[in-house]
C-alpha cells in the first residue's frame, strides 16, 4: 500500500515541478531527486470552519471637516452643543443674536431681561446656529457672550472621522476595502462602534502588518479625536472549508501546490491518464513532527 501511495504521489508531482525539471525526456521521473516527502504518515486534507481575525490599534483623526462662520455682527448668547458632540442639521449648537439686541439685553437687569426678550421678540431675534450635515463636533472657537464679526469662525464638524493604525499580529490572508472592524475607546472599552476598511498599504520590511483606515460607519457621541481605539478586524470566514497546515503546502515561483494521491487511468512510457484524487496527501518531510533536516525519524 505505502509503495503505491508514494508511486501514485510520484505521479503528482509531475504536475507541481515546473516543465524541464528532474530527469531527461523518456526516463521515468525520481521523485526523490525533487523533493524529499514523508512517505510514512500519509495525511487527509480536513474539511471544518476557518474564520480569520486580527487585532487593530489606532488613532482618530477627523477627515472631511468644514467651518461654520457668524452669519453677522453680534454676540454668542449660548453654547448648547459639548466638544465632540455628534450633531446633525437639526441640531442648535449655540444661539446667537444681533448687536443691537446684544446691547439691549445688557442694558436690562436680570429681572426685566425675560420681559425684554418677550417685549422685543418681534424686532429682536434670536439666531439659531445649526451645522450644514451631520458629522462629530471638533472644534469649538468661541465661549458665551462672545462678541462677533460676521464671518468669524465659530465651530468645525467633521463629517468622518478615521481610526488610522495596523494590524498588532501578523495577518496571512489577504486584506480587503469594505472589511468591517468594531473598536472601542482605550479608556473606555464599553465605548465600541462599527468601522469599514477603507485603504491599507502593506508596511516597507514587514509584509504581514498593513497600515490601516478605519472610517467610523455609525458617527455618534463619544468619539474623541486624537484618542487610542482597538479593535478587531474581521477579514474572512469560511465554513466547510478543505484545510492543510501551513507547512504542508509548497511554494514554488509564487504558486502553491499540494502533493496528493491521484487516481490513474491509462499508461504509457510518457503518459498517465489522472482520473480523480482523493484526500490524501504528502507532506514535506522537513514539515513531519521529529523530523530534522529533512529526515524523519522512525517510530518504534
Amino acid at each position: 500500500m505505502k509503495k503505491n501511495l508514494f508511486r501514485a504521489a510520484a505521479a503528482a508531482l509531475l504536475l507541481a515541478v515546473p516543465a524541464g525539471a528532474g530527469e531527461p525526456a523518456g526516463k521515468a521521473p525520481a521523485a526523490a531527486n525533487w523533493l524529499p516527502l514523508d512517505n510514512t504518515y500519509p495525511k487527509t486534507i480536513k474539511t471544518g470552519l476557518i474564520e480569520v481575525k486580527t487585532p487593530v490599534t489606532g488613532i482618530t483623526t477627523a477627515q472631511d471637516s468644514y467651518d461654520i462662520f457668524a452669519a453677522f455682527d453680534g454676540r454668542v448668547e449660548y453654547i448648547q452643543s459639548d466638544l465632540f458632540d455628534f450633531v446633525t442639521p437639526q441640531t442648535v449648537i449655540a444661539r446667537m443674536v444681533s448687536t443691537e439686541m446684544a446691547a439691549l439685553l445688557d442694558s436690562s437687569s436680570e429681572e426685566e431681561r425675560k420681559q425684554t426678550e418677550r417685549r422685543w421678540q418681534d424686532v429682536y431675534k434670536y439666531f439659531d446656529i445649526n451645522p450644514a450635515a451631520q458629522g462629530i463636533l471638533t472644534g469649538i472657537h468661541i465661549t458665551p457672550k462672545t462678541n462677533v464679526l460676521r464671518g468669524d469662525r465659530l465651530f468645525t464638524v467633521a463629517k468622518k472621522v478615521v481610526v488610522v493604525g495596523k494590524n498588532t499580529e501578523p495577518l496571512y490572508s489577504r486584506l480587503g476595502r469594505g472589511m468591517t472592524a468594531d473598536v472601542e475607546y482605550a479608556r473606555d472599552p464599553d465605548n465600541v462602534f462599527k468601522t469599514v476598511l477603507t485603504d491599507y498599504v502593506p508596511l516597507k520590511g514587514s509584509p504581514l502588518f498593513s497600515r490601516l483606515w478605519l472610517e467610523v460607519a455609525d458617527l455618534k457621541g463619544g468619539i474623541k479625536i486624537g484618542e487610542q481605539f482597538n479593535g478587531v478586524l474581521m477579514v474572512g470566514r469560511s465554513d466547510g472549508a478543505m484545510l492543510v497546515p501551513r507547512g504542508d503546502v509548497l511554494e514554488s515561483g509564487g504558486r502553491r501546490f499540494l502533493v496528493t494521491e491521484i487516481k490513474t487511468g491509462l499508461e504509457t512510457a510518457e503518459e498517465i491518464e489522472i482520473l480523480d484524487r482523493t484526500s490524501v496527501y504528502l507532506a514535506p518531510a522537513s514539515s513531519v513532527p521529529g523530523s530534522k533536516d529533512g529526515k524523519t525519524k522512525k517510530s518504534r
